[in-house]
């Protein structure tokens, strides 16, 4: 069934983006927070949000559209522990550095301004997702800028 916030299994190379980091990192990333979930005893909800990121990121905009995207998501991945492990052992998405033995599994959803990367750990007794939220505006920009600079010390070391 096609949503408007359609899941895809994350990339080996977007790994890093569901994980923490340092907060110039986070700033380079465009990393706006995350919200911390776990499912209680298998079909409760509990949800906390940690900001990362400048409280201009957290706008109103951004705000409404994460409420969409946690809501859809509620439906299938999110609605519960049983669904979640599910949803992960038939959609892929393995992110390496699993811990003590067990699977991780990451996915990413985009709109046109936001990618969210949800990394599931779908086991009784964790948080069960974290769903880190990233500008792709600011990402992009800090990225092209990051290339610029890059061929410039290229184009330096030419002369």
């Amino acid at each position: 069934m096609k949503t408007k916030y359609d899941l895809r299994p994350a990339s080996p190379e977007e790994a890093g983006l569901f994980y923490a980091a340092d907060s110039e990192t986070d700033l380079a990333n465009g990393c706006i927070g995350h919200v911390r979930m776990d499912f209680g005893r298998g079909e409760e909800f509990w949800h906390t949000w940690w900001p990362r990121g400048p409280e201009e990121w957290n706008s109103p905009e951004f705000k409404e559209e994460l409420g969409e995207v946690v809501s859809e998501m509620r439906r299938s991945i999110l609605k519960d522990l049983r669904s979640m492990s599910s949803y992960c052992c038939n959609h892929g998405g393995e992110l390496p550095n699993g811990s003590y033995g067990r699977s991780i599994y990451g996915y990413v959803a985009e709109s046109e301004r936001y990618r969210y990367c949800l990394r599931c750990l779908p086991y009784k007794g964790d948080y069960n997702a974290y769903l880190t939220c990233y500008d792709k505006q600011v990402q992009e920009m800090n990225q092209a800028q990051q290339q610029t600079a890059v061929s410039e010390i290229e184009m330096g070391g030419m002369m």
